[in-house]
């Protein structure tokens, strides 16, 4: 895969800002340049860096933001640091710098020798290559709470500019739609696309952005296999599911649909399958790109962390999920 024009830049800044300055090293001896941006914010231990990053070998990409629409967020945490690795160097950084690393294979190889653990090359690596990344700090935030908000809306952008997502979309809101008008369900359509059959109202408190819920719920497909729930001992858990709404990690729909419910509401959300778990379902019990129905029961709704005995399960996202596998 060739650069994109916007990797193609992050790279270039970094190598020809670079091209009169000497390389420095990590302490674990991985060879860097910073070159300086406009003097914003410095990072800190506990912040959160948004970062534009694009990593090749040879003249091949193996990784890029701009490929995938969304940035990188890493937490700042010294007990996180790994050695020859960029994350080294990050709290030498400020809002605007860029940085150039170099890690040589033989020196992974080295290493993985050294500590009694051999590895075999994947097939795209030989002996001699080097792994050349290129990364432009975005923004630096204080605490995790303001870099979700921020990794929210990007989300929301790169779903928005995807065309392959809103294809799909398209196919899921015209399948849901038949189903509605078969059963003679009336819903109302939420954010993305999620509709909701409210079947009672609840009297509580209202869930929004933020908030923490308890709740019970029942996963099913539209042709009515349950493929897991809370709300009995089918699935070998019924402990209620503790999240806060709008944090990483559980399906867009799911999320989405229960907003504005109350404490107390029983709702139906009819989710459409690129809201769920698209082309990558973790179980074998679902299709690719199947939409979902899930039942829900909302059992308390705090500002405050819900304590539980043990944690809820899914419905949680896959990894990068809502994406359409682009051939």
């Amino acid at each position: 895969m060739k650069l994109t024009t916007g990797a193609a830049l992050v790279l270039a800044l970094a190598l020809g800002a670079c091209s009169n300055m000497d390389f420095k090293k990590t302490k674990s001896g991985m060879p860097y340049k910073i070159i300086a941006g406009n003097g914003g914010t410095k990072i800190d231990t506990g912040n959160i860096v948004k970062l534009q990053v694009v990593q090749k070998i040879r003249d091949s990409v193996l990784f890029s933001t701009f490929k995938t629409g969304l940035p990188v967020y890493v937490p700042i945490d010294p007990m996180a640091v790994r050695p020859y690795d960029f994350t080294e160097v990050l709290p030498q950084l400020k809002q605007g710098d860029s940085l150039y690393t170099v890690q040589l294979i033989d020196t992974f190889l080295a290493q993985s020798q050294r500590m009694g653990r051999p590895q075999a090359l994947p097939p795209q690596f030989k002996k001699g290559d080097k792994i050349e990344t290129g990364i432009r700090v975005i923004s630096v935030f204080k605490n995790q709470q303001e870099a979700q908000k921020d990794q929210a809306a990007e989300q929301n952008l790169a779903f928005d500019r995807d065309t392959a997502v809103q294809n799909q979309l398209k196919k899921d809101e015209a399948a849901i739609q038949t189903y509605l008008q078969s059963h003679n369900v009336n819903a109302q359509k939420m954010g993305k696309g999620t509709y909701v059959q409210v079947l009672s109202p609840g009297t509580g408190a209202t869930i929004d952005d933020g908030k923490y819920v308890s709740l019970k719920y029942t996963g099913s497909t539209f042709q009515g296999h349950i493929f897991d729930t809370n709300a009995d001992t089918s699935k070998g858990h019924t402990e209620p599911l503790v999240y806060q709404v709008g944090t990483p990690g559980m399906i867009k729909g799911f999320d989405e649909g229960i907003r504005s419910l109350h404490e107390g509401a029983k709702a139906k959300l009819f989710i459409p399958s690129i809201l769920a778990y698209g082309p990558q379902p973790p179980s074998p019990e679902l299709q690719p790109f199947e939409n979902l129905i899930f039942d829900i029961d909302v059992l308390k709704v705090s500002d405050q962390p819900i304590q539980q005995q043990m944690p809820g399960m899914p419905p949680r996202a896959v990894p990068d999920s809502p994406t359409v596998r682009k051939k």
